[in-house]
């Protein structure tokens, strides 16, 4: 039938944008409970995971850029594996 292969209508995909932008943001909540203070970090995490790119985090020690890493890949269900040079 030709409904069954008609474009979405304009509130369907607006609905489907709200919920993104909804896990979206549960999912910076989730890590910014964790890494108080870094909020330009967990941003920026963010950007690199959408892009699809890689995200080099350099820092002096105990700035929580391992937890922030760890804490990330949990709340979207990823890997976590860390590389020290």
């Amino acid at each position: 039938s030709a409904g069954a292969h008609a474009a979405p209508s304009a509130a369907q995909s607006n609905g489907g944008l709200q919920n993104e932008v909804h896990t979206l943001e549960r999912a910076i909540f989730e890590v910014k409970r964790i890494i108080v203070g870094q909020d330009q970090l967990v941003e920026r995490m963010l950007v690199g995971l959408l892009a699809k790119g890689h995200v080099l985090l350099e820092g002096v020690p105990g700035v929580a850029k391992t937890l922030a890493v760890e804490t990330f890949a949990k709340v979207v269900g990823g890997t976590f594996a860390r590389i020290q040079f």
